[in-house]
């Protein structure tokens, strides 16, 4: 029964992928000004003994000399304590700045990944009787290898710009990657399976609702948010909205997966605290939670899907790489005061 789910199993998803921003584009290395640490766990399919499990950790950081971000990502994927991800990357971006409001990120993602499978907790369709249930004895099904090792790359572009509303910035965030460009080979069996290429489009803004008490900081903010997935067969919508008053926010998301002629359906809610912590605000740390609920599929069974993130962002560690003549700064995309919730 699990080695159908091997076969055509797809990458970790996340509801709240724009924290877990170097998976979801590499591009988005070094987006933000400062040192960047981002973990997230998801667990879901609860009534799967063991469930599934995914960990990951991303430290992204910036230089503003070099215009350019460097990053690590890694995850761990454990799926009903069989089948088992282990995934760690290395990324870099390089910023260019178009104009003083528009600046282009094209990045690149170098990944090793390990995958590993326990046989002994299969079964399969000639270990199966109607009448029975499950026959003693082994199955003649031929699994070569219990592990398999790949390295991996991913490309994409993040375009970053704004446009102000009454003398506030609105800002937007446009991402397009392309993951598994090299298609690897993914099979324990010897018999050639690629790993299909992903496409993944995403948009967030952040438009200024009203005026602090002194009318000098935007207290409130609306932000809709966009992702489209598209993986050989199967398609992933995402489509939401946020509001945001510092410190806290809250949003709502519909999930639309379509693969082949089926269809699922989920609602995620999320919510979460931004907090400015230390002397001269030296760390902001967001925490957030998710719970999806699905309307459709085996997943309505599921017991909803759950997902914790935290987010640490050190705003005064930078790398400096060589001087520039004319240096032109990168950073012009920070949110104006202390009023605003960073999610893009």
């Amino acid at each position: 029964m699990w080695l159908l789910c091997l076969f055509i199993a797809q990458d970790p998803t996340f509801a709240q992928f724009y924290q877990f921003r170097t998976f979801l584009n590499p591009a988005a290395t070094g987006s933000e000004k400062g040192l960047n640490v981002a973990m997230i766990y998801k667990n879901q399919w609860n009534y799967v003994p063991g469930g599934f499990n995914t960990y990951g950790m991303s430290v992204d950081v910036q230089s503003a000399r070099a215009s350019s971000g460097f990053g690590v990502t890694a995850y761990r994927d454990v799926e009903a304590k069989t089948l088992q991800t282990n995934y760690v990357s290395g990324s870099y971006a390089y910023i260019a700045r178009i104009t003083k409001n528009i600046n282009l990120h094209i990045g690149v993602n170098a990944a090793f990944v390990n995958k590993s499978i326990d046989r002994s907790k299969l079964i399969f369709t000639d270990q199966l009787d109607a009448e029975v249930g499950q026959v003693p004895g082994g199955s003649s099904s031929n699994i070569v290898l219990r592990k398999v090792n790949y390295f991996d790359l991913d490309a994409g572009l993040l375009l970053r710009f704004r446009y102000n509303i009454h003398d506030h910035a609105v800002h937007n965030s446009f991402g397009f990657a392309v993951h598994h460009l090299t298609r690897p080979d993914e099979s324990f069996q010897n018999i050639n399976t690629k790993i299909p290429m992903r496409f993944t489009v995403s948009y967030g803004a952040m438009f200024p609702i009203s005026r602090g008490k002194y009318k000098r900081n935007v207290d409130f903010y609306v932000s809709p948010v966009l992702k489209f997935d598209y993986m050989e067969k199967l398609r992933v919508y995402n489509a939401g909205m946020f509001a945001t008053f510092k410190p806290v926010y809250a949003g709502v998301m519909y999930q639309l997966n379509q693969y082949k002629n089926n269809n699922t359906h989920g609602l995620i809610i999320i919510g979460g605290i931004d907090w400015d912590l230390g002397q001269d605000d030296f760390m902001t740390l967001n925490v957030g939670y998710s719970y999806q609920l699905d309307f459709t599929g085996v997943t309505s069974k599921s017991r909803g899907q759950h997902e914790v993130t935290i987010r640490m962002n050190f705003n005064k560690v930078a790398i400096d790489g060589p001087k520039k003549k004319k240096s032109k700064k990168i950073d012009c995309y920070d949110f104006p005061g202390k009023n605003a919730v960073k999610l893009f």
